[in-house]
This record gives structure tokens, C-alpha cells and sequence, in this order.
């Protein structure tokens, strides 16, 4: 779809044209989404019942009632039982699911009007240890990469900064914002508002943050009126009339949402789409947000209008595929920046077609566990970064280091990106993309977390490398200081994006006959400059590595 259909789309996320807005779908398959919470909630307030005619009965009937269950389907509901155990739990959940905001406002007499979300569902419990999912690490890579920078969310959860903790950023990499006056502190790399309350500020500041959690009913329905949110309203119309809006996980079904984007100056058939959400069909939410929005032009464009804001993906696939369009869309710009006569147009185009060679095979690779495959992604970037700038190399996961804390329009134009290295770094990718289409060889990843783990692992059917990225001769050095690998290994490729001093190595002829060979050294910058052709470059990069 991002090559196809959504590539005005696509094209604009990776320019940064979009700010996220995030709801509880993202969240589902963690303890603190909405089915969690809910599921929870209904087995806390079913071991306070202590009677047929106490209030907390009465209130679990009332949160039923909002299920619409059939006569068989209640028949089902033992209360002896835990309610996980129920042959209707996973029906039940779901339509509760969708009325979350009533469920939440059920009250319980003489109680304060939070009982439920605060006492019976054990609110610093259930929201203090929290594990990031995959869109939780999709988002904060694509924030540390420069092309998020505005993200706002109806969700109390703290997975976003569990998500940059995961990550090796501090927990307050995000400037995190409850209310206007929370934006008057330093800038982060990100701002995070969160609209309807946050949870670990809740838990750490209770007198001040409890009463701004939004979850009841009757509390959204306000929010627009609260004088506490005033600041928090205007920043965030702000935010829809300066930025495009994604949306995941989000069905919009609140009104208070509903009504913030709400003639926000945005023209229907802009492009890319000022609107997009990530659904395989519209809900009736969405549909009212894109009706307040563009108004007077809804009725007569509607078919078009919500064609046009609908991209049928759900979060994994959708922000991981975001975030490796992101990363290959960088490497192809990088490329761009070579200014060898080698190249030329056409040759420049070869690199790009390997690079999406490369992260085809990624994806395809990653799509059976999109959760490792994201983990993977984050632990793979730290350790390559690492090895390229000469870092130190021990082991474990690395801190992700992006391409650049820039879109790729902006990266291309800082001048210190051509004498970085990273360049050649992206044309050997590219080269090596090349070989994958040419059946040459196969690609493979070690586990990252090894100091002795490349960028990647080349396999061919007589022989295999690991092969290591590295932006100068000083960094190999330190490279072998580390313990990366030693310079009688018989399975590396190390390729330099400068020029390598020559080390004492066997002829290579000779040891890739038998399987085995000292530590290959690669100088993409001699590939280029020693080249008439980039099928010389392909053709002498091929021999050189070997395999």
C-alpha cells in the first residue's frame, strides 16, 4: 500500500507532515488495554459482591446491562466463578469494549464518582509496571528518527515512555503534557499530550493529576466546557490546523474528540490526505470527525472523503511498516548525497532497488513476530551505530541511535551528513541488496545483543561472513579491540566507508576455495573511485567480499 495506493501518504509521514493520535487499540494486547482493564475491572467488582442486594451487585447488573446479552448468554454469568472462566468472557469484553466511557461511569452508591476506575480496577496497580508492545517501540524509533514530533492520545498508560525506556532513552524523553501549563517546561525530543490524564503522573502526584484522568461518560462529554483542559483544547487545535492527522487505534467514538477537529482549515482533497485513519472500515466516530472537519464539502464528497482517509492497516503492521519505509527512505537519501561519476542515475536507482530489496526481506522476515521483530529493529540499529562510530562495543542491548534525527529531506541538506560516512555505508547496503536480488547470497542477523554480532550475515551456498560496517581505518581498530572479531577470524567482511590501510591477510582466491579466509576489508570509497562503471563498483564489491 505504501508503494501503491498510500504512497502521497507515505511520502508525507516520512516528511513529517503527520502528528499521531493515538487511542486504546494500540494498547489491547497489553495488561493496561482496554480489554485488560475491563476484564480486570468486572473480576474486582465481582469478589466485592457480598450479596443480591449489595451495591456492588447492582453495579456489576448495570455494567451487564451495557452488553446487551441475549437469555443464553446470560445464563452464562456465574458469579461463583472468575469471570475469565465464562464461555462468554472474550463476547462480553469486546462489547464492553466499545462502551468503555458508560462502563467506567457506572457509579456505586456513596462513592466517589473514579470507585471504579480508581479503588475496584486498583489504578497505581494495574497501571505501574507496564511493558512496552510493538507500536509502543514502532513509535518511539519513528519520534528518535525526526518524523514524529506530535503525538496526542486519549490513553492514561504510560507505554510510550515505557516504550523509550526499552529503547535506552530516559523516561522523559517526551515533554509530556496533561495540561497547557505542563508545556512550559524544557522541550523533549517529542511532545506527548495526553488529553485524558496520565497514569504515572496520577500515581506520583495523586492530589494533582487524579482529578484530571478522563474515563466517565458524563467527563468527556464536559471536558470541552472543563476550565482545567482550556489550555489543552487550544493547543491541540492548534496542533490539527498545523499538522495531518494519523490516526491509530482511535475510533473517535468520543465526542470531545469529535468536536475538536471541527472546521480546522484543512481543504478535503489535499495531498496527501489531511486525515488518515488506520481501519479496514470507517467507524461511525470517524466518519463524524471527517463530517466536522470538512463540513460544507462532506455531503457532496463523501465516498471520496473517506476513500481517501482510509488506510485498511492495523497498528503493528502499519507503524512497522512506517518505520522501515522511514529507515530504507533515509538510506536511500543518503545514497543520493554520492557524488562518484560511477554512479550516475541509473546507478543511483540500482542502490535504491537493493535497498528495498533489503527491506522487503526485513519485513518478510519480521512479519511471524511483529513484537521481536521490532525489539530486534531497535537492538540491531544500536549495535550497527555503534560499531560504525567506533563506540566500545560491550555487550547487551545497545541505546537506539537513529539514521538521523531528521527527516530525510532535512538530513540531506546538513552538510556534515557527506563527510559522515554514512553515505558509503548506505551504498554498500544498497550493493548488498543487489546480490540478494542476483541470488548471490541470502541475508541474516545474529542476535544483537553480541558484541561479536555484524550488521548483518551474508550466506552463500560454499560460505558465509559476518559483515561489519565501519566509517573509517580507526574504527576497525577499535573494532578488534572490542572483541568484534579478531583478525584470524574466517568468517567477517568489514566494510570501511574510507580508505582501509592495507593489513596482512592470506589470498583470498585460496582460502574461499577451501571455506575459509583471515577478515575481508572493503573500501567503498576505493570502490567508487576506482570505478569506470557501477557495474564495475557491483562487480568488484562482489569479489571482494568474497563469497
Amino acid at each position: 500500500m505504501l508503494d501503491g495506493p498510500q504512497k502521497s501518504f507515505s511520502e508525507g509521514f516520512q516528511a513529517g507532515q503527520y502528528a499521531l493520535w493515538l487511542g486504546s487499540g494500540i494498547s489491547r494486547e497489553r495488561v493496561v488495554g482496554l480489554d485488560g482493564v475491563l476484564s480486570k475491572l468486572l473480576e474486582n467488582l465481582r469478589l466485592r459482591i457480598t450479596g443480591a442486594d449489595c451495591d456492588h451487585h447492582s453495579a456489576f447488573d448495570a455494567i451487564l446491562g451495557l452488553a446487551d446479552l441475549s437469555a443464553d448468554e446470560r445464563a452464562q454469568v456465574d458469579l461463583a466463578q472468575p469471570v475469565g472462566s465464562w464461555p462468554i468472557h472474550d463476547a462480553l469484553i469486546d462489547r464492553l469494549w466499545k462502551k468503555y466511557s458508560k462502563v467506567l461511569g457506572t457509579e456505586v452508591q456513596d462513592r466517589p464518582f473514579d470507585y471504579l476506575l480508581w479503588d475496584v480496577l486498583e489504578f497505581a496497580t494495574t497501571f505501574a509496571a507496564q511493558k512496552a508492545d510493538a507500536e509502543h517501540l514502532a513509535i518511539g524509533m519513528l519520534v528518535l528518527e525526526g518524523v514524529v514530533t506530535d503525538l496526542a492520545t486519549a490513553n492514561w498508560d504510560g507505554l510510550l515512555e515505557a516504550a523509550m525506556v526499552e529503547l535506552g532513552r530516559p523516561n522523559e524523553t517526551f515533554r509530556v503534557a496533561v495540561t497547557g501549563g505542563d508545556l512550559q517546561g524544557p522541550l523533549g525530543i517529542g511532545t506527548l499530550y495526553k488529553f485524558h490524564g496520565c497514569a504515572n503522573r496520577a500515581i506520583a502526584n495523586e492530589a494533582e493529576y487524579r482529578p484530571l484522568l478522563v474515563a466517565r461518560e458524563a467527563a468527556i462529554t464536559h471536558w470541552a466546557q472543563n476550565q482545567r483542559f482550556q489550555q489543552m483544547r487550544g493547543q491541540l487545535r492548534a496542533l490539527i490546523a498545523r499538522a495531518r492527522t494519523l490516526m491509530v487505534g482511535l475510533s473517535g467514538q468520543d465526542t470531545n474528540i469529535q468536536q475538536l477537529f471541527g472546521a480546522n482549515g484543512w481543504v478535503w482533497n489535499s495531498v496527501p490526505a489531511p486525515i488518515v485513519f488506520a481501519a479496514q472500515e470507517l467507524s461511525e466516530g470517524q466518519k463524524s470527525i471527517l463530517e466536522g472537519a470538512y463540513q460544507g464539502d462532506y455531503e457532496a464528497n463523501r465516498d471520496q472523503i473517506r476513500t481517501d482517509a482510509t488506510l485498511p492497516a492495523f497498528g503493528k503492521p502499519l507503524l512497522l511498516a512506517l518505520l522501515l519505509r522511514t529507515m530504507f527512505g533515509k538510506l536511500a537519501a543518503l545514497a543520493s548525497l554520492l557524488t562518484s561519476p560511477a554512479l550516475g542515475a541509473a546507478g543511483k536507482q540500482s542502490l535504491v532497488d537493493g535497498l528495498k530489496a533489503l527491506e522487503g526481506a526485513a519485513a518478510q522476515a519480521g512479519n511471524a513476530n511483529r513484537y521481536e521483530c521490532t525489539r530486534t529493529i531497535a537492538a540491531l540499529m544500536g549495535r550497527v551505530s555503534e560499531q560504525f562510530l567506533g563506540g566500545p562495543g560491550s555487550a547487551g542491548r545497545r541505546p537506539y541511535m537513529p539514521l538521523s534525527t531528521q527527516p530525510a529531506h532535512l538530513m540531506q541538506q546538513d552538510p556534515a551528513v557527506g563527510f559522515s560516512g554514512r553515505p558509503e555505508a548506505a551504498a554498500a547496503l544498497g550493493l548488498i541488496g543487489k546480490g540478494l536480488v542476483a541470488n548471490q547470497w541470502s541475508v541474516a542477523i545474529d542476535d544483537p545483543e553480541l558484541s561479536t554480532s555484524g550488521a548483518l550475515r551474508l550466506v552463500a551456498p560454499k560460505a558465509q561472513a559476518r559483515v561489519f560496517l565501519a566509517a573509517n581505518d580507526d574504527n576497525i581498530n577499535q573494532l578488534v579491540a572490542s572483541g568484534a572479531f579478531g583478525e584470524a577470524d574466517d568468517d567477517v567482511v568489514v566494510i570501511c566507508s574510507r580508505k582501509v590501510t592495507p593489513r596482512q591477510q592470506r589470498s583470498p582466491s585460496k582460502s574461499w576455495r577451501t571455506g575459509k579466509a583471515p577478515p575481508r576489508y572493503v573500501s567503498v570509497s576505493d570502490l567508487l573511485e576506482g570505478s569506470a562503471s557501477f557495474d564495475e563498483v557491483q562487480s568488484r564489491f562482489n569479489s571482494e567480499v568474497g563469497l
